[in-house]
């Protein structure tokens, strides 16, 4: 007969972490509480243990969406448009939504998960680790909106990033361009650039081109201006690229300034590949020409991801999962065949 998994106490966390009880259940329950070294230490043991004591709580009504920059939600090129698509279904469902910011600030731990006052949450953007291990403790079900942490198999919805890449690639290997960059935005270990690394590389090695180091370079999503120096960087190259593909527009765009700048025409002398499909509001206008991308429905993401949580709170058991938002390339005026 299979031995029985010892049950993980608050005794056994104390014990191993070498703290009092007091310690353990304010770190797990009322974390703003505790010193910081204190709590990350206490939280560490805590999932090493694998401890798991999770509350019932009644339903509130609310949903939460905590994100780590509300600039983002309003004025942002991105999650704008999801959080458009999550009130839409909200209000679909009679649902009301709380919404806080962490502020960038990894060790700020929302009111709402804390204080246990909604019935699940959407994380947008980045998190830390141990706040979705805190809401699930409290019993609070979360969804990571656009980006899974790396340490952990968490529930997470994102846009098809290794579908849309090898879209991308095979468009540009189908014009003639054998001289193809990547400019990423987040090192490799992250979930998102990996899957567009594994299209990159998937989409070159299926059509026998090699793939060549100086060609793959890393930007910043969040400080996209950082594509400038490294768009020069690939013009650069003794053989630059003939083709970028950029893993989402706000790099694309930089890219554009760049390649402007050395007075190159775009796409007669170079071919740029975006992701995203970020469309101009009415009162402004996106570089031209119009660029090659790789669409995300981001209304629907934000749909979805109500759905996904809605039936996480009905059913609370379900295994987790990383759903994969379907992509599609919209090919547009940025991308011709290799001038050579």
């Amino acid at each position: 007969m299979p031995k029985r998994r010892k049950i993980v106490s608050i005794k056994d966390v104390a014990k191993r972490a070498g703290v009092s009880l007091s310690t353990v259940s304010f770190a797990l329950n009322d974390p703003d509480r505790v010193a910081v070294d204190t709590r990350r230490h206490v939280l560490r043991i805590a999932r090493e243990l694998e401890y798991s004591r999770i509350k019932k709580h009644g339903k509130k009504g609310y949903l939460g969406i905590v994100t780590d920059d509300n600039y983002n939600l309003i004025f942002g090129e991105f999650y704008n448009w999801v959080v458009f698509g999550i009130l839409e279904e909200l209000k679909a469902r009679g649902l009301n939504v709380l919404i806080e910011s962490t502020g960038k600030d990894p060790e700020y731990f929302p009111r709402m998960i804390t204080k246990s006052l909604v019935d699940g949450v959407l994380f947008l953007g980045k998190s830390s680790l141990d706040v979705p291990y805190i809401s699930k403790q409290k019993g609070i079900p979360i969804l990571l909106v656009g980006h899974p942490i790396p340490e952990v198999e968490m529930n997470s919805i994102i846009p098809d990033g290794r579908s849309g890449t090898v879209q991308a690639i095979n468009h540009l290997i189908e014009l003639g361009h054998k001289r193809i960059a990547i400019i990423t935005g987040e090192p490799s270990y992250d979930p998102t650039t990996a899957e567009r690394m594994e299209g990159y590389k998937y989409a070159l090695a299926k059509a026998g081109l090699k793939e060549l180091n100086e060609y793959i370079v890393q930007a910043d999503f969040g400080k996209p201006e950082t594509a400038i120096k490294l768009t020069e960087k690939l013009l650069d190259l003794p053989e630059p690229p003939t083709a970028i593909f950029c893993c989402s527009d706000s790099l694309a765009y930089r890219a554009y300034r760049a390649i402007k700048n050395r007075n190159l025409r775009i796409p007669e002398d170079i071919s740029v590949v975006g992701f995203d499909d970020i469309a101009a509001p009415e009162y402004a206008e996106l570089p031209k020409p119009e660029l090659t991308t790789v669409r995300v429905d981001r209304i629907e993401m934000g749909r979805k991801s109500v759905e996904l949580l809605f039936d996480l709170i009905e059913n609370p058991g379900k295994t987790g999962f990383h759903f994969h938002l379907p992509v599609k390339l919209v090919i547009r005026r940025s991308t011709a065949p290799p001038k050579n």
